[in-house]
């Protein structure tokens, strides 16, 4: 991200009225990322605080190459006057100088403490990025563990449902077997009841005709019994010359009759 340098109001003197001064005007930093000899390297690196400070300061050498310059045999009208001017402007260019670099210097420290801010955020927002991929991570784990969770409780499900639906089956057959066989107990059971009916019929039928057949014979029988004891009886008066069958009933016998 380009960070715009900051404006810094500079004194700046007017060369063609010596000693007259001018209000301040804004005069804008050098660009840090410019190529400059003072500030940054070829390699990007930041230079030395402390070159950039043995540099601003006043050079008693340049001063005296300055004043040789000035011809000797020159015809002045104030050649003091003339000097002291080209010192103080000259004075005044390295004072501007100076104030240059040390706004440059300030803006390194400016550009120093946000970067290193910067730093400490990307830090943070690595640590922050770490700490989420982990989290990340984590819940990964824990919806893929949830996962086969639910796939295991969807297979015992369907296993059940599987089962139920087999019991709902036998169920349905059982039933079907049990009213088969309560109606064949019926139909057998009724069946029971009218072969019972039918024996019940038969036999009180076969007593009433063993009942009939049985008088039959009894009455068959007593008068066989009487046929003969009449026989036997006759055949006795017959013997012993009887011819009228008169009864001979004891004395003691007759009260009993």
């Amino acid at each position: 991200m380009a960070i715009e340098p900051p404006t810094i109001p500079v004194m700046i003197p007017d060369e063609a009225a010596p000693g007259e001064t001018h209000p301040a005007v804004n005069v804008e930093a050098p660009n840090p990322e410019q190529e400059l000899p003072s500030v940054a390297s070829s390699s990007g690196d930041l230079v030395d605080d402390a070159a950039c400070t043995s540099a601003s300061l006043f050079s008693y050498a340049e001063l005296e190459d300055k004043l040789k310059q000035i011809p000797s045999d020159s015809i002045t009208v104030m050649p003091s006057a003339k000097m002291f001017e080209m010192v103080e402007t000259w004075s005044s260019r390295m004072a501007r100088q100076h104030d240059l670099f040390a706004d440059s210097l300030q803006t390194i420290d400016y550009m120093r403490a946000f970067v290193s801010q910067r730093k400490h955020s990307e830090d943070q927002l690595r640590l922050r990025l770490a700490e989420a991929e982990a989290s990340l991570s984590t819940t990964r784990g824990e919806n893929e563990a949830l996962r086969a969770d639910l796939t295991d409780a969807k297979s015992r499900e369907e296993s059940m449902v599987t089962r139920l639906y087999e019991a709902e089956d036998e169920i349905a057959r059982l039933r079907g077997e049990v009213r088969q066989l309560r109606t064949e107990a019926s139909i057998e059971k009724k069946q029971k009841e009218d072969l019972r009916l039918r024996l019940t019929a038969q036999k009180e039928e076969l007593e009433r005709e063993f009942a009939a057949e049985r008088e039959e014979l009894e009455a068959d029988y007593q008068k066989q019994v009487d046929d003969t004891f009449i026989f036997g009886y006759r055949c006795c008066m017959k013997k012993n010359g009887i011819k009228r069958d008169v009864p001979s009933i004891p004395p003691g016998e007759e009260k009993k009759l």
